[in-house]
């Protein structure tokens, strides 16, 4: 049973928009449960359309950071081979999301509401659990027919933000997941919950972070949202029911552990700063915030001055930006976000200076996604040839660490369009595509490329081969969509 939706969101243009939005094969409705494999076609289909509507923060650090803290709790959760994608979503909203085939966001909203890493750890530990434990599995299998609303909820919303030109994208996301929510009321079971206390705790105690961390910051939730008829309470206590009985259990499932050293990642306090700036709203007055708390000398000191020189940055205060940053002392283990912000600033300063901090960054964390990816972003929008064909073959080695990644593809054809190399360009494109599922404008855009009289015979061989692994991968479904796309105007390829 496929299932062809089209969802009409009111966004907040007061405009409606239509997006169609396409789902697996589900198979035969009378399966108890989906198969791991349809587990996993639902998981790259969601995470296609979120690149394709760049719903998530691709910013380096933040993605960096996400990732790698994913990772280091599902290497040591009860199912460490099961795939996963962690991705943070800039919104102010307090929700975290598990979706089929281990895909799992975290909303920054939450984020900024954690004091501690394993406060945040303890989100995603139990978000692991969620799928580890299949529970969304579960209860779709209890509820067939609404299969497809219950996953599309986050598409619509991705489709919602998209579509809105003003400052609201935000409000459109929180009220397009919360309708569907509530509307069918997909809030996990008493049962559900409980396992994915235990079990997240569980790989919180074995990954070397802090096992309270989970009912911590449950309990602060409960404390600072008491339910009240005025107020909205955040949407991750809709979808993720809290009980006192809940939180008093995890705390006593502690007591069974061995004391052992907690080990949390002195990056923590520098990314949440980053993402406080990156996310922060046209309201929000981030340099008297961090006067304030500068000021009383509440929090880390050396991550507050970062977040107030990416201030300075982002309002092109950039000697501003370099005085603080020269005030700060890091540890060993973040010293390179420092430094990457000091090229960033100095970039806008001194070119030839800029250069030489770069080539030192390049020779000292030469396998570092961050520091790849920051200094090529600085490299192609520079004038010299010399620099984008630096930033080129930096993010071919971005390429070569993360092949399945769309956004390097991305930056690679923006690298060689600045660089005046067309046709890579547009192979570079080809392939984001593909990893989109859109092989119709893959295989396009390659057949657009062959028209160039100025190929070689490398670049045709390398064409044709795309093309021929490409063209076989269209569904005519889509093919129908891209022609209609075109006005009803296009031939079969």
């Amino acid at each position: 049973m496929k299932f062809l939706l089209t969802i009409c969101l009111l966004c907040s243009s007061h405009s409606l928009v239509l997006a169609e939005f396409k789902l697996p094969d589900l198979g035969n409705p009378a399966d108890k449960v989906l198969s791991a494999d349809d587990e996993q076609r639902y998981r790259q289909d969601i995470k296609q359309q979120m690149y394709q509507y760049n719903f998530m923060m691709t910013d380096p650090i933040v993605a960096s950071y996400t990732y790698h803290l994913g990772y280091q709790l599902a290497a040591f959760s009860n199912k460490p081979d099961q795939p996963f994608d962690f991705f943070m979503i800039p919104a102010n909203i307090i929700n975290a999301a598990a979706y089929p085939g281990g895909l799992i966001v975290v909303y920054s909203g939450l984020f900024l509401e954690t004091d501690t890493e394993s406060e945040l750890a303890g989100v995603l530990a139990h978000e692991i659990a969620h799928v580890n434990q299949r529970h969304i599995s579960r209860m779709m299998a209890k509820q067939q027919k609404a299969t497809a609303p219950i996953l599309l909820g986050m598409l619509a919303a991705i489709a919602a933000a998209q579509s809105s030109s003003s400052g609201d994208a935000p409000i459109a996301i929180a009220a397009s997941m919360s309708a569907i929510q509530q509307q069918l009321a997909i809030n996990f079971t008493r049962y559900h919950e409980y396992e994915a206390d235990r079990v997240g705790i569980n790989t919180l105690y074995a990954a070397g972070l802090n096992p309270e961390g989970m009912a911590t910051f449950f309990a602060k939730l409960m404390q600072k949202h008491r339910i009240d008829p005025r107020y909205q309470i955040p949407e991750y206590l809709r979808t993720h029911p809290l009980s006192v009985n809940r939180v008093t259990e995890a705390k006593n499932r502690i007591k069974a552990f061995t004391p052992k050293p907690v080990s949390e990642s002195e990056l923590y306090d520098y990314v949440k700063e980053r993402v406080r700036v990156l996310t922060a709203d046209e309201f929000t007055d981030l340099s008297a915030y961090y006067r304030g708390t500068l000021s009383s000398n509440a929090g880390n000191t050396n991550a507050l001055l970062y977040g107030q020189a990416l201030v300075y940055y982002r309002n092109n205060q950039f000697e501003q930006a370099w005085n603080v940053l020269q005030r700060i002392t890091p540890e060993a283990s973040v010293k390179y976000v420092i430094d990457m912000l000091k090229i960033e600033v100095m970039a806008r300063m001194n070119k030839v200076e800029a250069e030489r901090l770069i080539d030192a960054a390049l020779k000292l964390y030469p396998d570092n996604e961050v520091v790849l990816e920051t200094t090529a972003k600085i490299m192609m929008r520079a004038t010299d040839l010399k620099w984008v064909d630096a930033a080129i073959q930096t993010i071919r080695k971005l390429v070569q660490l993360q092949p399945e990644n769309p956004h390097y593809y991305d930056l690679l054809s923006i690298a060689y369009y600045n660089a005046l190399k067309p046709v890579q360009a547009g192979e570079a494109m080809a392939r984001r595509e593909h990893l989109m599922g859109r092989n119709y404008r893959a295989v396009r855009i390659l057949r657009n490329l062959k028209k160039d009289d100025d190929l070689d015979y490398y670049q045709s061989a390398e064409i044709n081969a795309l093309i021929t692994a490409y063209e076989p991968l269209i569904t005519e479904r889509e093919r129908r969509r891209e022609i209609a796309a075109d006005g009803g105007i296009g031939r079969r390829q």
